[in-house]
């Protein structure tokens, strides 16, 4: 009798466990605890670091770091070896490095002293792995037409950002 009871106890408890809703979980299973604010759940990594490479022998190399924020993709630049005082406009461009749609997609700010900081609203790390993606950094704005570096928006493998 004692071992029905217990596993009629058993299967009413893990019933109950599974219908308890998310939100309420480590609050001691109350639907009244729960937080008011409705969870968020993004798809994907919230942060993706992307290697800029040096093209055209300007030995301009870094990193693009890409963070999802509550306004918008947050887009850090570091650049190394480019020129002093110089602004370079830089771009996130539909296509890869070696094959580079010419028309910005996401204007960034431009590279002045090796760093570039912008929010793009309305944009996503997901929106940008959707499709392939690239972010470049110009000579200056005189010479557009010439990229010094370029690093192509891709999820790391194994889950590590």
């Amino acid at each position: 009798m004692k071992f029905h009871l217990s596993t009629a106890a058993l299967g009413a408890a893990l019933v109950f466990a599974a219908t308890v809703p998310v939100g309420a979980q480590g609050t001691g299973g109350s639907p009244g605890h729960m937080s008011k604010k409705p969870a968020m759940m993004m798809a994907g990594p919230h942060q993706v670091t992307v290697a800029l490479k040096a093209l055209n022998g300007s030995g301009e190399s870094g990193k693009a770091v890409l963070k999802d924020t509550a306004g918008g993709l947050s887009v850090m630049l570091t650049l190394t070896g480019g020129p002093a005082g110089v602004a370079q406009p830089a771009h996130i461009h539909k296509g890869t490095c070696a094959k580079l749609d010419p028309k910005p997609e996401y204007p960034l700010t431009s590279v002045v002293g090796g760093v570039s900081k912008t929010t793009v609203p309305g944009v996503t790390i997901a929106t940008l792995l959707a499709s392939p993606n690239a972010i470049n950094v110009h000579k200056s704005a005189k010479a557009i037409p010439t990229y010094v570096s370029c690093g192509d928006i891709a999820a790391m493998k194994h889950g590590s950002m």
